[in-house]
């Protein structure tokens, strides 16, 4: 019999007492933090309006500067299309953290544009943070003395 066969055998041999029992150990539960559902579709909906739009015209820009151009419509310098394009791509980008910082996290909606719940969920963010960074530090210098 080859070598495998062999193996095999030894693997027969054992008997389940042999075997190393880990003992578990139950883990703390921590709160978790769940979106709800109509909250996560707001936070959704505004990322589309306020990062779609500026990002949807930032890629039609090239194919407008470029009929402009070869119809002899405009003249417009190169640099015109780079900085174009990057505004309405860095507007893009903005909008997604205003998407979700501008949706109301209550379960009821609030204003269209959401210059209120922008305000209020920023400080919320911006009040945790401290928070954090403060609990964070008393736990480092207990650690030291």
């Amino acid at each position: 019999m080859g070598k495998s066969s062999r193996q095999s055998k030894t693997f027969r041999r054992r008997s389940p007492s042999a075997s190393v029992e880990v003992e578990k150990k139950p883990a703390k539960k921590e709160p978790v933090a769940v979106i709800p559902p109509e909250v996560s579709r707001r936070m959704v909906r505004r990322i589309l309006v306020f990062s779609g739009i500026p990002s949807g015209l930032g890629l039609s820009s090239f194919f407008v500067n470029y009929y402009l151009l070869t119809n002899h419509v405009v003249a417009l310098p190169p640099y015109f299309t780079l900085a174009e394009s990057l505004t309405l791509f860095g507007l893009g980008f903005l909008g997604i953290s205003y998407g979700v910082f501008s949706a109301s996290w209550d379960p009821q909606p609030g204003s269209l544009l959401g210059i209120g719940e922008f305000r209020r969920n920023l400080g919320n963010i911006i009040q945790q943070w401290r928070e954090s960074a403060a609990r964070s530090s008393e736990s480092s210098d207990s650690r030291e003395a």
